[in-house]
């Protein structure tokens, strides 16, 4: 089976390499990748280029101008080839076996996509220690409807935002859908919760394999009035045709979410343009929007706070087996490898979690022991040394700067793609 991943990219030259690199280095190596550069004007195309020279499976398409990331992701959309269909981001990074494990998920549930949980990372302090799908502690795979998808995205306080999700989906249930064009935030929602609508099977699996990497950069986090009015249009479009009584009061719900969202960026705008007048106007109308703007002052502080934390020093042992571990060093028990669609002995998100926050805090030195411990190895965005424990004679392909304890096979250099 083939996989398409799409990545759309605006200027996301310093990590565009990294997230490539993650893809080509899938263990389903039976993939195409398709970069749409959405006239960044920097070295992206180039870069893209160049890797396309080294490996045939890589496409770069140009736009001739700026549509945004739904106009990106069509056109990629237009040029795929694959059986299954995997949307990225330019600046995140795959685990090596996230394709293959969704893949095999998918195929052994019979459903039409599937979707790992996200972990958070990035160069600030704060932007790790957490994943997108924490809160559910997910132990086994989890179907998602409609009506579910909505309330978290806006229709329940309970859940987490899955409009961020990236799944993997199967060609023939993505059918003709295509990106609304005239959203620049919240195309993935919008488009995921239409694949739903039209009969699409989602499934969430506990595992992340995908590194979402959190930057002051990121299109995902950049709402306005001017993106935020296209937002409400649309899901005015798609709520029309709902009869489903538990999914129009979710709709409903998300809706006011969105009109309260839109009356922040409104008093947000007012006073960045020193308009006292129209910003008290609107805390008069509505009261609420005191308690969010509250809200924001304190985590910009806690981001300046947090940018202060001093970076240590900290060995880890990764491994399976709950065994002592020598002096100064810290053990980090990871679950055992199942196939994917099996349920897991605790909720694997808490040590992802764990990892990330490891890593954005301290200087790590890291043991990764077994192919259990190689396996979360790959989950850890950051360390300065790590050492892969692994029986004499076993194939395994190492993080860039790992190094292998005993002799290792000669890796051979080929284009998959030829």
């Amino acid at each position: 089976m083939r996989i398409s991943v799409l990545m759309a990219n605006y200027r996301g030259a310093a990590f565009l390499p990294e997230a490539i690199e993650s893809v080509l280095r899938q263990s389903h190596a039976d993939l195409e990748l398709i970069v749409v550069d959405d006239a960044s004007g920097d070295e992206s195309a180039d870069l893209v280029r160049e890797m396309a020279e080294g490996d045939s499976r890589v496409t770069l398409i140009e736009m001739e101008r700026n549509g945004g990331p739904s106009a990106a992701r069509n056109r990629a959309l237009e040029a795929a080839t694959g059986d299954w269909l995997a949307v990225m981001d330019s600046d995140d990074v795959l685990h090596p076996d996230r394709l293959a494990r969704l893949l095999a998920a998918a195929e052994a549930l019979g459903v039409d996509a599937v979707a790992d949980d996200m972990l958070h990372f990035g160069e600030a302090p704060d932007a790790g220690g957490r994943t997108l799908l924490q809160s559910l502690h997910l132990v086994a795979p989890m179907p998602v409807d409609a009506t579910l998808f909505v309330a978290a995205n806006g229709g329940s306080d309970d859940l987490p935002p899955l409009g961020y999700l990236k799944p993997l989906v199967r060609r023939s249930a993505w059918g003709g859908l295509r990106y609304d064009e005239t959203l620049r935030v919240g195309e993935d929602y919008d488009l995921y919760l239409r694949l739903l609508l039209d009969g699409a099977r989602l499934v969430l699996l506990p595992e992340a394999l995908y590194l979402y990497r959190r930057h002051s950069g990121s299109i995902s986090h950049r709402l306005s009035v001017a993106a935020l009015e296209p937002l409400i249009a649309a899901h005015d479009r798609t709520a029309r045709d709902v009869t489903d009584p538990a999914l129009a009061g979710m709709m409903r719900r998300r809706r006011a979410g969105l009109e309260r969202l839109l009356a922040f960026e409104h008093l947000v705008a007012a006073i960045k343009r020193r308009r006292p007048l129209p910003a008290l106007g609107q805390l008069v109308r509505r009261p609420d929007l005191v308690a969010e703007l509250l809200r924001s002052v304190r985590e910009r502080l806690q981001r300046r706070a947090a940018e202060e934390v001093e970076i240590r020093p900290l060995s880890l042992v990764l491994s399976a087996d709950p065994r002592p571990v020598g002096d100064g060093q810290r053990l980090v028990a990871v679950p055992p490898l199942l196939a994917p669609d099996l349920p897991h002995p605790w909720p694997p998100a808490q040590q992802a979690a764990l990892l990330s926050d490891l890593a954005a805090r301290h200087d790590l030195d890291i043991c990764a022991d077994g192919e259990e411990g190689l396996f979360w190895l790959w989950l850890v965005p950051r360390w300065s040394r790590a050492e892969v424990v692994l029986p004499e004679g076993m194939e395994a392909r190492l993080p860039p700067g790992a190094e292998r304890r005993g002799a290792a096979p000669e890796d051979e250099d080929e284009d998959p793609g030829d």
